[in-house]
């Protein structure tokens, strides 16, 4: 008896949609660290096992920034970064160990990273190894946003803050202003679970297992707290919390999986019903449209709205070039996207850049010009 045949997987048509929203081939015009370059070599090794050898795998899986922009733009819904992450898997590397140690041990090394960049000061070139300590230092903007009136959420109820890697360690501040904002607005900001990394960029490196694990944790975590809402000032983590819906390491049943899809919130489309008053700012307000925030961006779309700010929101097309593993990998690109964003954005001294990603935020703080303030829109709201 034949055996059924198994369906066809979709195929590159060499439309061209990756290139023209690619960060990396807009960067530097070398069409070979395109996605389609890296699909067409990723399914001839796949059909020519030993065809490379580990070096070379782990080299060409260094030249992708996992901003998803391709995918987005296939319309063969082609999805690349996760095709480069399978191949990370296959051959980890060094870069790979190091990114995971990072991660993983973000509450023990973090602290004192940041020391040794405040020690620094401003020594470093934009991009260096110095600059990127100093950029783990907070930045301390002129407040100019103070909420006057609040309208309570009409489902308000108990909503625990997901705060992210570097909130949890570095900006407790955050937490505290997003939590009187929460009480604004009526909710019940219990105390954060046992939160880990949202594994997102642990995932996009290639580590299934410790995404897997960290996918593991926070769920049991939510269900331990009762299944509330979970409010999220970082982009990149509200994209990883929305992915668990259809991870199979969540173990979610399908009534779960749309519980989970419901409560998972962007903090800043509760805000759109604070009413805030605004101080002028001093220079021009800039803000970074994080990759993973996709095109439908709630922190800008909060900051468009606020009409006394005049914050300019870009096009949403620069990313900052962090790329996670590949900053490890690949600094000279990395450090190339990020020209190539600030060159565009015109930024000039006494700018503000503001941003809702964590890694955005550490990326943009280590490359930026001299004289323009990189900060959390969190960092603007005055709750005294």
């Amino acid at each position: 008896m034949d055996s059924p045949a198994r369906p066809q997987e979709p195929q590159c048509i060499l439309c061209g949609r990756c290139l023209e929203v690619c960060p990396l081939l807009a960067a530097t015009g070398r069409e070979e660290l395109s996605p389609r370059a890296k699909l067409f070599l990723l399914q001839r090794l796949g059909a020519a096992q030993g065809a490379l050898d580990a070096r070379g795998v782990e080299r060409l899986a260094g030249l992708c920034l996992s901003c998803g922009r391709c995918s987005r733009a296939c319309p063969q819904r082609l999805d690349v970064p996760a095709a480069v992450a399978r191949a990370r898997g296959r051959h980890p590397g060094f870069t790979a160990w190091a990114w995971k140690a990072w991660i993983g041990g973000a509450r023990a090394l973090w602290p004192g990273a940041a020391r040794l960049g405040g020690l620094l000061g401003t020594r470093g070139a934009p991009g260096s190894t110095a600059r990127r300590l100093e950029a783990l230092v907070p930045a301390a903007p002129r407040p100019l946003l103070r909420p006057e009136a609040f309208t309570p959420c009409p489902d308000a109820g108990k909503t625990v803050l997901f705060s992210g890697c570097l909130g949890r360690t570095l900006r407790p501040a955050w937490a505290r202003t997003a939590e009187a904002l929460l009480r604004g607005l009526g909710c019940d900001p219990g105390p954060e679970p046992g939160w880990g990394c949202c594994g997102a960029t642990l995932g996009h490196a290639g580590l299934a297992a410790a995404h897997s694990e960290a996918v593991a944790r926070n769920v049991a975590a939510w269900r331990a707290a009762g299944r509330p809402r979970v409010a999220t000032f970082c982009a990149s983590c509200a994209r990883g919390l929305a992915a668990y819906a259809t991870d199979p390491a969540a173990g979610f049943d399908p009534a779960e999986a749309a519980a989970w899809t419901r409560a998972v919130t962007p903090l800043s489309r509760l805000l759109r019903s604070v009413r805030f008053a605004v101080s002028p700012p001093q220079g021009r307000v800039l803000y970074h449209a994080p990759c993973h925030a996709g095109a439908d961006d709630p922190d800008r779309a909060w900051l468009a709205s606020l009409a006394g700010l005049a914050a300019d929101t870009g096009d949403g097309r620069d990313c900052c070039g962090l790329g996670g593993i590949m900053q490890l990998g690949s600094p000279d690109l990395s450090r190339a996207v990020a020209a190539r964003l600030w060159q565009r954005r015109a930024a000039l001294p006494g700018d503000l850049m503001l941003s809702g990603c964590s890694g955005c935020l550490t990326q943009l703080a280590a490359t930026a010009p001299g004289g323009v303030v990189v900060a959390h829109w969190l960092d603007c709201i005055d709750i005294s």
